[in-house]
């Protein structure tokens, strides 16, 4: 009779597959909810771009959205004008983990940091209020995975197109 101590290599080989193939299906997992998380981001800023460039072309007063990091957050805040003119906060968007997406402007060509203040025109047009030049655009990059995202803005228009990769 043969007494069994142990594993053989058939067993150690089988676990240690299976070990492998759960560590890649976790890895694979873990990438593509890094990248849902950025689409959501861009996504909800290019939102809020559209509904200020809808509300200042129906409104008399001015409304813009300033995005700016907030305790470890990237922050969409809404402003509308009150009844004496002055602006103040009407809603707040968290669109972000600071942490893991970088936001950059874009402006003149040259990269640009937050806190960014955006309006539009009754016509339309893209007007930035606390910086001078035009903003070409704004850059959402995912930490160490290198992918980014772009809304490209026309500023004489105001128009906007979300695509992948960097601003041309």
């Amino acid at each position: 009779m043969r007494n069994n101590k142990g594993f053989t290599l058939i067993e150690l080989l089988v676990v240690m597959a299976l070990i492998a193939v759960s560590i890649g299906v976790i890895g694979v997992s873990a990438s593509n909810s890094a990248r849902n998380n950025l689409k959501k981001c861009i996504y909800a800023a290019d939102s809020m771009l559209s509904r200020v460039r809808i509300n200042s072309m129906h409104r008399a007063d001015p409304v813009f959205v300033e995005f700016v990091t907030e305790g470890g957050n990237i922050v969409a805040l809404y402003f509308e004008s009150d009844a004496e003119g002055n602006s103040v906060e009407a809603d707040r968007q968290i669109i972000g983990r600071a942490d893991r997406i970088t936001v950059t402007p874009v402006i003149n060509g040259e990269e640009s940091s937050l806190p960014i203040q955006i309006s539009f025109t009754r016509r339309g047009k893209l007007v930035l209020l606390n910086e001078d030049g035009d903003l070409d655009g704004i850059l959402f990059s995912l930490g160490e995975d290198g992918l980014t995202y772009v809304i490209d803005i026309t500023p004489s228009t105001g128009n906007r197109q979300v695509r992948a990769g960097r601003l041309t």
